[in-house]
């Protein structure tokens, strides 16, 4: 039966997106004089109108893509609005060797060559994600928002302040524009999808400057509920806001103070047998529930001082929230959890260079706590009640000498040493009816509490890297890189026997070698780079599910190598192709668990090939067009990896008009509306990737 209230909720909709408008419109500043405004237009009108998701510079420490010695891939703000990426997920759908699992449209666990499955199991962090430098919860990170950049780095990340074996992403925030100026953006999509966004851009003095930006979306999401006769049961309505204070002092230091709060609400209609799943259908009687937010605050101080010495600190804090439960009738019971994750962060770093020499120095310290519940209901026959509260503490002390030993030779020497200490009280109650004379029926209550205190882990590990780089010139760049890696031990949350809660599993060790070349064209009109990589890991952690199979648990060995080549060709100024290749192969040697055998087994949500080209097209000053192509491999699903995902190719199109302070923009995702799956409990449970999606942006500056 169709929800009754649904059509005021669509009024108060539409109300709550005139409302920020008119509040934009009111706030944006009215001192500013016609030539100024005509000044910012221009500015914004010749901005690069040809972003590549491949080729974007990276203003971080005066280092460009070119010239970083890791595999890396940068996405500028630009990219994510014209081609509607809208969550890590989808950027990492896009990319070479990196995929998704997903339970919802917010929760997106993204892996890098193989690794980072067990995210929203563990608690450790393989794949950490910063937003302006300070970590928040990637499970968390909903709709991005006012971006400049986000940053994904392959492989050990041993200099960065969160350490992951992975990968690393950086989220960075754009930050308060020199002169008064604003934006209003419109937006209207498939599935009833509805986008309201204000930013501006407010000059406090002639050193300060305040960034303001504000937005709210609202879905009926893509699921048609059969028994409800309702298209809105995985549905979200969001809201985001941001503030971001600049400021420049006498001395050359530049201040910066972050406020950021995102908050999503909706439905959780995403599990259902393969063949609803595949049509986007569903059979469940209510809709569940899935809702994320998290507040961050950020300040950070950076310099460059005049012996060349930059001195770098940043200081933050987060909290996230995910309420997630599954629709009762999935499992004829109330099933799911309200996890709350708290983050304290501290990072400073030097930096400086005298002739031949290089170095760096840098400590990092995270204190993180974590509330973590689970609830299985099907009282009076089964209750299964769990609570868990980890708290955990990082300190790390890293560092990295270069030395320039010949023209166009450099060698640099790094060392991090890092404590862990993981801390765990879980109580688990367990309740019901056991079938005690064997006739099918269970006849016999039981009930048990069991209760860890205080369980503990502790690891300081050494984390040596060794990097040769070669750049005989501008248009060269190869380097050579042996590193370390290592995730910290820790403990699943979510056991319900006490044997497996406290049992920490162990610290994982990897040796890491990656090698690497780039070669661009005069005038950088082209651009080729290869990257091999091969990590050999060492007591893998396996926290989740495998095959059926809970479990915390250490693969004896384990791999992934493989190699990624990115291309890009600009024939004309007018005219940028791309393209991408990644070729991984990611399996355990040595895992045995439970009399089964699992050496040879590829890991899930790991194709074994993708491959990718993207146009992007600038017939006139005033259109910008974009195609992209992403074919990805078989895999297996997570986390029931006997499920397999078919090969599927995804095609994204955008045109955007601009005339004077507006534009207009037309974007397609998955345009063939090909079937996949992101996630699989059982043959009957599967969760569906996203359908064709078209919508259409409107945005004014001022």
């Amino acid at each position: 039966m169709k929800n009754s209230s649904f059509p005021q909720q669509r009024s108060g909709n539409r109300q709550l997106i005139f409302a920020l408008i008119l509040s934009g419109l009111y706030t944006l500043p009215v001192w500013q004089n016609q030539a100024a405004a005509q000044q910012a237009t221009i500015g914004t009108q010749q901005a690069p109108v040809l972003p590549s998701i491949l080729a974007t510079s990276v203003a971080d420490d005066e280092q460009s893509l070119f010239t970083a010695p890791t595999g890396m891939t940068v996405v500028n703000g630009k990219t994510l609005e014209d081609q509607h990426l809208d969550t890590l997920g989808e950027i990492a759908h896009r990319q070479p060797n990196m995929h998704l699992t997903s339970y919802t449209h917010a929760n997106p666990i993204i892996t890098i060559r193989g690794l980072g499955i067990h995210a929203d199991e563990a608690d450790s962090t393989n794949i950490p994600v910063v937003l302006d430098g300070v970590p928040v919860s990637g499970l968390s990170i909903g709709q991005l928002f006012d971006l400049d950049q986000v940053q994904v780095l392959r492989g050990p990340q041993l200099l960065d302040g969160p350490n992951g074996l992975g990968g690393l992403v950086r989220l960075r925030s754009r930050d308060p524009g020199d002169t008064a100026a604003g934006n209003v953006s419109l937006e209207y999509g498939s599935h009833n999808r509805r986008r309201a966004t204000i930013s501006g851009d407010v000059p406090l003095s002639d050193r300060t400057g305040l960034r303001i930006a504000v937005g709210a979306e609202q879905s009926d999401g893509g699921t048609k509920n059969t028994t409800l006769d309702r298209d809105d049961t995985a549905d979200w309505k969001s809201t985001q806001a941001k503030l971001k204070l600049l400021h420049k002092d006498e001395a050359g230091g530049e201040w910066r103070l972050g406020f950021y709060h995102m908050n999503s609400r909706g439905g959780n209609d995403y599990f259902a047998p393969a063949g609803l799943s595949r049509e986007h259908e569903s059979e469940a009687t209510d809709e569940g529930k899935n809702n994320t937010k998290y507040t961050l605050v950020s300040g950070s101080y950076q310099r460059l001082f005049a012996g060349g010495t930059r001195l770098s600190v940043t200081l933050g804090a987060s909290r996230s929230e995910w309420n997630y439960w599954l629709p009762e009738s999935m499992f004829n019971a109330r099933n799911g959890f309200d996890m709350v994750t708290r983050e304290l962060s501290a990072d400073a770093r030097l930096t400086g260079k005298k002739e031949a020499i290089d170095w760096s120095v840098g400590l990092f310290a995270q204190q993180t706590r974590r509330d973590a519940p689970y609830l299985y209901d099907m009282a009076p026959y089964y209750t299964s009640d769990t609570d868990a509260t980890r708290k955990g503490n990082t300190t790390a002390l890293f560092g990295q000498l270069g030395w320039t030993f010949a023209p166009g030779w450099r060698l640099a020497a790094g060392l991090r040493i890092q404590h862990d200490r993981q801390r765990m009280d879980w109580r688990s109650d367990q309740s019901g009816y056991v079938d005690s004379d064997g006739d099918g029926m269970p006849d016999m209550p039981f009930a048990t509490t069991e209760t860890v205190q205080n369980t503990s882990v502790n690891k300081t590990a050494w984390l040596p890297s060794l990097t040769l780089e070669y750049r005989p010139n501008d248009r060269h760049f190869a380097w050579v890189r042996l590193a370390r890696g290592y995730e910290a031990p820790g403990f699943n949350t979510y056991a319900t026997m006490r044997e497996q809660a406290e049992q920490a599993y162990l610290p994982t060790l990897a040796n890491y070698i990656e090698l690497g070349y780039r070669l661009r064209g005069q005038d950088d009109r082209w651009e080729l780079g290869a990257t091999a990589f091969s990590t050999i890991m060492h007591d893998q952690q396996v926290v989740g599910s495998v095959n059926g199979q809970n479990m915390t648990s250490n693969a004896a060995r384990a791999h992934s190598r493989g190699v990624e080549l990115t291309g890009r060709w600009r024939p004309v100024q007018e005219l940028e192709l791309n393209a991408f290749a990644g070729f991984v192969n990611a399996k355990w040697d040595d895992f045995v668990r439970n009399g089964v055998d699992y050496a040879g087994q590829s890991f899930s949500m790991t194709p074994r090939q993708s491959y990718g080209a993207g146009l992007s097209w600038q017939p006139h000053a005033q259109w910008d067009l974009g195609v992209n192509v992403v074919r990805h491999g078989r895999t297996t699903l997570a986390p029931n990896s006997e499920i397999e995902n078919k090969p599927y190719t995804l095609v994204d199109a955008h045109v955007t008009y601009t005339t004077g302070r507006f534009s207009i923009g037309v974007y397609g995702q998955n345009l063939g509306n090909v079937r996949y799956f992101t996630r699989a409990l059982s043959q009957d449970l599967l969760v569906a990737g996203a359908s064709r999606t078209v919508g259409v942006r409107m945005s004014m500056n001022f």
